[in-house]
């Protein structure tokens, strides 16, 4: 187990990421293609809406939502925004991060964004899904085969 995994809260690495992504646009000429602002809201409150969603099922079906202790897990979801993709929170995360990009024009973005990616599947992701089978077994094993890890 590496000294990273389960240990910073992805709304953490998010949050500065997305300083990242937004200090980099006062340094480094802004793209923009007509309606981007526009686009780029309505993909936030999309995205913010699917970050809701999903913290809201986890306090519904009262199971553990803290993210550095994964194998406090009482229940596996499965329903809801989790019937279409195993991680929406991060999923949301990642699409607030890809909202910023596009809203600001911060080319930085094109970096940042997979180095969150990257950085939450292996240090979050991949640490949950050893716990979820660990504690859960068949019936993650089962879910996986069914819902992507992503989307």
């Amino acid at each position: 187990m590496s000294k990273f995994e389960t240990k910073i809260p992805p709304p953490i690495v998010a949050l500065i990421s997305g300083l990242v992504i937004s200090s980099s646009s006062a340094f480094i000429t802004p793209f923009g293609f007509f309606g981007h602002k526009f686009f780029a809201l309505i993909f936030l409150i999309l995205c913010f809406t699917l970050l809701i969603m999903s913290i809201k099922k986890f306090h519904r079906e009262e199971t553990t939502i803290n993210p550095l202790k994964p194998e406090q897990a009482s229940k596996l979801l499965t329903t809801g925004t989790y019937a279409f993709s195993r991680n929406p929170m991060y999923l949301g995360l990642t699409g607030i991060l890809i909202g910023i990009f596009l809203f600001l024009g911060s080319w930085f973005g094109i970096v940042i964004i997979p180095i969150f990616v990257i950085y939450i599947t292996k240090y979050q992701i991949k640490p949950e899904e050893y716990a979820m089978n660990k504690k859960f077994g068949g019936q993650y094993q089962s879910y996986c085969n069914k819902v992507r890890r992503w989307i």
